[in-house]
């Protein structure tokens, strides 16, 4: 996806690349090599060995609606905990470890609620190892009920069954 090269007389020859493969995004530093043939060479054995022994699990994208809650004492009675950003984990191909999701969020919610609030969120586990967490988020905003909007919602609904 780039690389930047550069050269001295005391630093020789130094490369820093990037490249991009089924969603796992690496960087290779070199520095010193004796050419510029070794330097790319060397890049090129860097991100080869990093494709070849990791890869990215996702296990969600941004948005992504994991559970509708309960919502108390709102003017709507559910709203959805979305992914507050993409779930995706960097796993060894070696370890062929389970990784297990934690979801800690409550079963109801009282109002108000702000759209983009924390509702709770995602751990990510390996061997009993936290390696990642995603906050979960609520996808819209919810007012407290008032005298206003209880008002307002008995009206409404009453002038609709008039017609």
């Amino acid at each position: 996806t780039g690389l930047k090269t550069g050269s001295t007389s005391i630093a020789l020859y130094n490369l820093s690349a990037s490249a991009t493969r089924n969603n796992l995004s690496l960087i290779a530093v070199v520095l010193k090599a004796p050419t510029t043939a070794i330097r790319f060479s060397n890049a090129q054995k860097l991100l080869d060995y990093g494709f070849s022994n990791y890869s990215v699990k996702s296990f969600g994208k941004k948005g992504d609606i994991i559970k509708s809650i309960k919502v108390t004492k709102g003017t709507l009675q559910t709203i959805d905990a979305v992914l507050e950003s993409d779930a995706d984990i960097l796993t060894s191909n070696r370890n062929n470890s389970e990784i297990t999701q934690e979801i800690i969020l409550d079963d109801t919610v009282s109002a108000p609620i702000l759209e983009n609030q924390k509702l709770g969120e995602i751990k990510f586990s390996t061997n009993g190892k936290v390696v990642s967490s995603v906050n979960l988020i609520a996808n819209t905003k919810v007012d407290k009920l008032s005298f206003f909007n209880i008002t307002k919602t008995i009206l409404s609904t009453w002038l609709n069954l008039c017609r």
